[in-house]
């Protein structure tokens, strides 16, 4: 398959301090020619100054810049639009890609047909999502709509929906460029659109990116988290997907899952400086070690 036309979108999750460290390893590891937009929208002063400095280094960047905070669906449209290359990467920027992570997912695409492609996901040395599927059973005249993500079965294999934290897109199999919509489950829509227009997603293990989940909070990363982890935010969205699709959703535990992040903040939410920035990473260095501790016990007890 032909390497020269290739761009990676690279948006946001939730914070803007790791666009140095997901662009780092972006350049050092990959060795064909490729094209980066990074979009972002309401985003510090400092992390302008990175990204216009960078686009000075890197003659193969281009960053696009909104004055305000973007949806999910709104920054990863807004890169492939600006594509005209093939094949596109989105990638989020707390994503870190392997040595060897590119030409697999390319060789996958090629060999199999798939629109979509996903690598493996790994999150503190352990599998974060290999490959994700639905679960959907009627009730009442109405389908009860599920899913779940993958952390076994570590082969090739077409899968419902991808996690997208990294994903590869054959945009000549696309329906159109605006195919990520600011609907919750965000990723799952994805995949119920792929399904509709009879496109195939799959998963490529042999390619592998690392999700590194709770860094440390810098002061100007506090806006684009509270807008990531809206829980009423999500919980509208999710009532949007819920029509566009005509199923049954159970959010509890989606909802739960948002909460808990912005817990995490704690006065930070409220009060963001350097103080209160540095009590909330003073807690997520704790729970990451008992996160450490607890998977070290699985791990045993597998043993």
């Amino acid at each position: 398959m032909s390497s020269d036309s290739i761009v990676v979108v690279v948006v946001p999750r939730d914070r803007f301090s790791m666009f140095p460290k997901c662009l780092e390893a972006l350049y050092a590891r990959t060795y064909v020619p490729f094209r980066v937009i990074v979009v972002a929208g309401g985003i510090d002063r400092r992390t302008k100054d990175y990204l216009h400095q960078l686009r000075e280094q890197k003659d193969n960047l281009s960053v696009v810049l909104v004055d305000r905070l973007l949806m999910q669906g709104e920054g990863r449209n807004l890169g492939i639009q600006q594509a005209d290359e093939r094949f596109c990467i989105v990638l989020e920027n707390d994503t870190i890609v392997h040595e060897n992570w590119l030409f697999p997912m390319l060789d996958c695409m090629r060999e199999e047909g798939a629109a979509v492609v996903m690598p493996l996901i790994w999150w503190y040395g352990r599998i974060h999502a290999a490959g994700a599927m639905f679960e959907e059973r009627e009730k009442d005249g109405k389908v009860v709509f599920h899913h779940k993500i993958l952390y076994t079965g570590i082969r090739r294999k077409q899968i419902d929906y991808p996690e997208c934290h990294c994903v590869l897109i054959d945009r000549r199999l696309l329906p159109g460029t605006a195919i990520f919509d600011d609907v919750e489950p965000f990723d799952v829509d994805l995949g119920l659109t792929l399904r509709k227009y009879g496109l195939k997603v799959f998963l490529e293990p042999r390619s592998g990116v690392t999700y590194s989940a709770l860094p440390q909070w810098e002061v100007h990363d506090i806006p684009p988290f509270k807008f990531r982890w809206d829980a009423a935010a999500w919980e509208a969205r999710n009532r949007l997907f819920m029509n566009k699709w005509g199923v049954r959703y159970e959010p509890s535990s989606k909802l739960a899952s948002y909460r808990r992040q912005l817990l995490r903040l704690g006065f930070a939410r409220w009060y963001p400086n350097k103080f209160t920035v540095g009590l909330s990473n003073v807690g997520v260095r704790l729970e990451k070690k008992l996160l450490s501790f607890v998977m070290q016990g699985f791990s045993h007890e597998a043993n």
